[in-house]
Parts: structure tokens; C-alpha cells; sequence
């Protein structure tokens, strides 16, 4: 699951921590990417897609001012790009309003983040956490040279946590007020999404900005020319130029201004369709993901512990780097302090002969307090304030999924009150 900022103001601010993994994917620094295919090589310099995605199947060639839907929609900036899409800012025209368009692979069938979608469009709106759940407007097919692309309109958000507390957060770690702020927010969402059997803010004042003004809140448009290698023409399917995506200027900070949204769809399922395994980072995983057992959306709660860790500390309860199964479990069961499920136990036994794991981890409480309590950032928490934090966390971070604290429950712990 993935997290936008939302403003209530005329301004964008900063995918939070896309629970917390970045929504769509960007690099420290620019790189060449070079696509191989038959006889043909193509290369440009940007901080943006792979070009060997635009292939049949794959993505749509699309270039700033192109329409869309009969011209309803025009192109004015790209938001970002990841494993199955790219997304647009752009203009209805119809609405008079700016939305983000969706342009999927066209390689991928009706995904389950259309039908997702689709379903809690049709829900009712009256739960305080819907406001924190992204909306779909609208739905269109586009036909192009790579094949037929769904294509999903959205509303239009400002940029991921993960980028705004890097930009306008001392100590790369968001304020007191605003840690418990988001982690409220994305349990109320959460708990939308859970009553209604899902497993994994608008920006109304924008709409009267003028494209020119709407622009530069997103930040100017950064491109790069796309050239053949061997100095030939560019086939049809191939963009004549890369986007970088957005860089949101001039964000607020006020927290009355600033709500988050559950976005990105694309690994949600309705309970009765719970897939077999999903595309989250390892130090991310459920340890059901990480043994093979069966998911259900428990698998959320697990993520929601480990985003408010690092909403409140800056960086997840797991390490991040030189992750196996076994390491990431490993710290699993030190950090929890949890026993380890009966049927995963013989597949662990199994993982330590192959890589046998070292005692004597920090505890989630020792490890949040390590943390948080550093000597190079102000502690804005107390003590006890931090002791009810690891409550929260802990209390969803159990190792058996039926233990788990539900959101409703989480949000009625001590911090929240």
C-alpha cells in the first residue's frame, strides 16, 4: 500500500512512504538507460523510465500536451512511474479540475486495481476514513502503438512522505504533531478498507489555478531528448522524450493543511480473492509473505506497524540493505520478541542451515528508543510518549496474523486519545 500527501490549500506539498515504500519509483541521480532490441538501441539521459518499456505490451509513448479521451483530458506534466504504469498530471476539461491519469501496460488485463477501485467507488463515504482512501473518476481504454492501455483517472495528490520529510523535515524525520497526524490517518483509512473486506487528498483550491500557475506548483517540466544510438529515426512507439517527474515546489507544512491518501491499488484484493504472494519489498514482508502461507489482509496491519515506526524514527523497524528470508526473519522474531508460529517452524529451521542467524537484537521498544533518542535530532516525544508508540506498533507487528491489532483497535490505544 502507498501513501500520498494531500493538501487542503492551494499549494502541492510532498507518495508518503509508500506503506512507507516510495509510490513511484525515482533514482538519486541521472542515468543512462538503454533499451535492446532487435538491431535498435535507444538511449537518453533522465531521471525516469527505462526505455525498454515502450514496447508492444508495454508503455504508451506520451508527450506533455497530448489529449486524451476526445480531448477531455490534457497532458501537463508526468507525477511519476513503476512496474506496470505511468502517471500524468493533467487537465479535465470537462470538470474543469486537475486529475492524475493512470496509463497501464497494455500488456496487463483488467488489473485488480481497476476492480479495487471500482469497488470502493461504489461504497459509501461516510466512514472518517474514506477521506484518506484515493478516488477513481473516471475510466478509459487507449489505443496506441504498443497495444490498448487502461487508463485510470484519479485524484490529483501532492508527493510521497518518504520525499517530503527528505525536502522540508530537520533531521530527515517528520515533527511530533505530524507523525501522529499521518499514523491516524492512514489507520482511519485502513479501517475503511477493512470493513468492507479490501486489503490494500484532493486538492479542491487547485482547480481555480491557471494551467501556467498549476504548473509551477508541480515544478517546470524537466526533459530529455530520447536518440537511436546509430543516429536513425525513432520508430512510432518509442516517446521523441523522457519527463522527469514532478518535483511539487513550494509545499506547506502546516499540519491543518496536510492529510495523506491510501493510494496505488495495484497489489489490493477484495477478501474473497486474496493472491498467493505480493510485490512488497522484503523488509516490508508480512512474515506470511515470507514463508508462502496464505495472505489475507491481515497482511496490511503488518505494514501499518512497520509505516508508523518510521513515520515516527525516520527509517522501518527492518534493516534495508542486504536482505535474505532469513536475516529479515531473523530480526523479525529478535524486534518482536514473538514466538514463531508452529507451521512456519520447520521451513525457519530450514532457512538457519543454510544461513544460520546470529542472537541478540535489539527489541522493538530498545530499537525504537535507539532511534528516536539519538544525539543528532531533537526529541519532541517524551519517554512515555514513546513507550505508548511501541504499544501501538508492537500490538500490530505480531508474528501470528490473527493476533494483530485491528486499525479500529490501534486507534483506540492510549497515544491516539
Amino acid at each position: 500500500m502507498k501513501y500520498l500527501i494531500s493538501l487542503r490549500k492551494p499549494i502541492l506539498s510532498a507518495n508518503i512512504y509508500a506503506l512507507v515504500s516510495p509510490c513511484l519509483q525515482r533514482f538519486d541521480s541521472t542515468r543512462h538507460y538503454y533499451s535492446q532490441m532487435p538491431a535498435q538501441t535507444y538511449q537518453c539521459d533522465a531521471d525516469a523510465e527505462p526505455l525498454h518499456r515502450y514496447r508492444p505490451g508495454g508503455y504508451h509513448p506520451l508527450a506533455l500536451g497530448d489529449a486524451l479521451k476526445d480531448g477531455r483530458y490534457k497532458v501537463l506534466h508526468k507525477l511519476g512511474w513503476g512496474g506496470y504504469a505511468t502517471t500524468w498530471a493533467a487537465k479535465d476539461r470537462k470538470e474543469d479540475r486537475y486529475v492524475a491519469v493512470k496509463i497501464t501496460k497494455s500488456e496487463v488485463e483488467e488489473s485488480r486495481e481497476l476492480k479495487v477501485l471500482r469497488a470502493l467507488s461504489a461504497l459509501p463515504q461516510n466512514h472518517p476514513g474514506s477521506a484518506h482512501v484515493n478516488r477513481l473518476l473516471d475510466h478509459f481504454t487507449l489505443i496506441g502503438p504498443n497495444g490498448t492501455h487502461d487508463c485510470l483517472v484519479l485524484e490529483i495528490l501532492g508527493p510521497n512522505v518518504q520525499d517530503f520529510v527528505q525536502r522540508r523535515c530537520k533531521g530527515s524525520r517528520l515533527s511530533s504533531k505530524l507523525a501522529k497526524v499521518f499514523a491516524k490517518q492512514a489507520l482511519q483509512g485502513l479501517d475503511f478498507l477493512a470493513i468492507n473486506n479490501i486489503g490494500h487528498g484532493v486538492v479542491p483550491d487547485l482547480d481555480s489555478l491557471t494551467e501556467e500557475d498549476f504548473i509551477a506548483r508541480l515544478g517546470k517540466p524537466q526533459t530529455s531528448a530520447v536518440t537511436k544510438k546509430d543516429g536513425g529515426p525513432l520508430p512510432h512507439n518509442i516517446p521523441s522524450q523522457l519527463v522527469c517527474p514532478a518535483s511539487f515546489q513550494r509545499p506547506d507544512t502546516t499540519p491543518s493543511c496536510l492529510s495523506i491518501k491510501i493510494i496505488d491499488f495495484g497489489e489490493a484484493f477484495l477478501s474473497d480473492n486474496a493472491p498467493s504472494t505480493l510485490n512488497t519489498p522484503l523488509y516490508l514482508q508480512a512474515p506470511e509473505i515470507v514463508f508462502g502461507d496464505q495472505l489475507d489482509r491481515r497482511v496490511d496491519l503488518w505494514s501499518a506497524g512497520c509505516l508508523i515506526f518510521e513515520l515516527v524514527t525516520g527509517q522501518p523497524p527492518f534493516d534495508t540493505i542486504l536482505m535474505t528470508p532469513p536475516v529479515v526473519i531473523g530480526q523479525m522474531i529478535e524486534r518482536t520478541s514473538d514466538e514463531l508460529p508452529t507451521r512456519w517452524q520447520a521451513k525457519w529451521h530450514a532457512m538457519q542451515q543454510d544461513e544460520p542467524q546470529k542472537n541478540g537484537g535489539l527489541t522493538l521498544k530498545k530499537w525504537l528508543e535507539e532511534l528516536y533518542f539519538d544525539s543528532y535530532r531533537q526529541a519532541e516525544f517524551t519517554p512515555e510518549e514513546v513507550a505508548e508508540i511501541t504499544k501501538v506498533i508492537a500490538a500490530m507487528l505480531r508474528l501470528e496474523p490473527s493476533l494483530r491489532a485491528t486499525p479500529s483497535e490501534s486507534l483506540a490505544q492510549a497515544w491516539f486519545q
